[in-house]
């Protein structure tokens, strides 16, 4: 055993020194010491950044978290232990549940730390651990009972897969029924205090509406009317229990289905009849739909002839109707323009008339103003008749007259 003794502590050590009465005391570095009947110890470090903190365990009982970024080092004489922890890193789409104790109400509360950051829980906060139904790593249809344990919750759209085997139709045929759920938790506070795993709860809730609806119907129903099964109403327990819980569903896909080996031979031929008589039926329709258009043509070339003709029939009538209006206005015309000229000839005689007996009249008035006798003038110029025959005859009597005159 060595009683003196020289030792260096280097930069950013500490040490501890123990003397022959057991009283201790520290010393940094960096400097050289001389011992003398003492004992060294040199102190770990223990370091954090700013992602980590240190957890210090005094040995009067106390924990104290210390983030990081900082430093410490363990003295054993009032350490009992330190460790370095990592932060909790919480993205935007994440939080953790942290539980607090207070010592001043002896009560622990709950409160919700969103993301992002990272998170460093205080001595006195502790996070809740979820442990819910987890995927099978070798089947994702399969869920295993408290394999998915974890502290961060995503609060995010999510969906998962599961396949509701032994359903059983109307008719006793066993199969298994494919889905794929897409959920979003909307109420945090309630599913923390409604359920331990809602992955269990939606699960029960798929197989129990499954079952119920399969029951009702035969195997060939079930077939025909699967493609409901991707409306939400034909969930109404899955839907009530997410409301109680605090999750809302989206979409149900119905994913299809699998019926054991009989059952699906059975079924193949039977789609296989029912396949090759619609594509029989499909090929008379089409036979059918084409005699239909043939006929339907022929028709509409009938009609079509029938309308050329009776608008040819429209078009020659229109055209003689206006030919004989043309030459009706011509002779109208023409009428017009004879009847004018006769009325312009009749003029001119009447105004040659009138002319004449002005000069008649101017001639006798100039005679009378020669003082001469007009009316000898007059019977001058027309002297009475030779002879005048007078003709009587007897009303009564038929009348017949012969008149010879030399």
């Amino acid at each position: 055993m060595v009683f003196m003794e020289w030792v260096t502590l280097d930069v950013g050590e500490q040490a501890l020194v123990y003397d022959i009465h057991g009283t201790a005391r520290i010393e940094e570095g960096p400097q050289r010491i001389f011992l003398f009947r003492e004992k060294f110890t040199l102190l770990r470090r223990f370091s954090a950044d700013q992602n980590h903190y240190l957890i210090i365990q005094y040995k009067d009982g106390r924990v104290e978290h210390k983030p990081g970024p900082c430093w410490l080092f363990r003295n054993p004489m009032c350490h009992s232990d330190i460790k370095v922890r990592s932060g909790i890193s919480l993205d935007a789409n994440e939080l953790v549940v942290v539980y607090k104790y207070s010592a001043d109400t002896k009560q622990v509360g709950r409160y919700l730390q969103h993301g992002p950051c990272v998170f460093i829980p205080k001595a006195n906060e502790w996070l809740h651990e979820f442990c819910w139904h987890g995927t099978d790593p070798d089947n994702k249809t399969r869920k295993i009972p408290k394999s998915l344990k974890f502290t961060k919750l995503q609060v995010i759209p999510d969906q998962f897969y599961y396949n509701v085997d032994e359903v059983r139709t109307a008719d006793h045929a066993v199969m298994r029924v494919k889905l794929m759920m897409f959920y979003e938790l909307t109420d945090i506070e309630l599913m923390l205090t409604s359920t331990m795993d809602p992955m269990a709860d939606f699960i029960n809730c798929l197989c129990a509406d499954v079952v119920a609806f399969a029951a009702k119907l035969t195997y060939m129903e079930f077939v025909e009317k699967s493609n409901e099964l991707n409306n939400l109403s034909s969930y109404p327990r899955l839907l009530e229990r997410c409301k109680a819980i605090g999750y809302s569903v989206s979409k149900v896909v119905y994913r299809g289905y699998f019926a054991w080996d009989k059952l699906q031979v059975l079924h193949d031929s039977s789609v296989e009849k029912r396949t090759r008589l619609k594509i029989q039926f499909e090929t008379e329709e089409q036979n059918q739909n084409m005699v239909d258009a043939t006929l339907k043509a022929e028709m509409e070339r009938a009609e079509l002839e029938q309308k050329m003709a009776l608008e040819k029939l429209v078009h020659d009538q229109t055209m003689e109707r206006l030919q004989l209006e043309h030459q009706l206005k011509l002779d109208v015309k023409s009428k017009q323009e004879s009847t004018k000229q006769m009325q312009r000839e009749q003029m001119a005689k009447l105004q040659a008339r009138c002319s004449t007996d002005e000069e008649k009249l101017k001639h006798f008035r100039e005679l009378k103003a020669l003082d001469i006798q007009m009316t000898d003038y007059l019977v001058a110029q027309n002297p009475r008749p030779g002879k005048v025959v007078v003709v009587k005859s007897d009303p009564t009597a038929p009348a017949n007259l012969h008149l010879h005159h030399n």
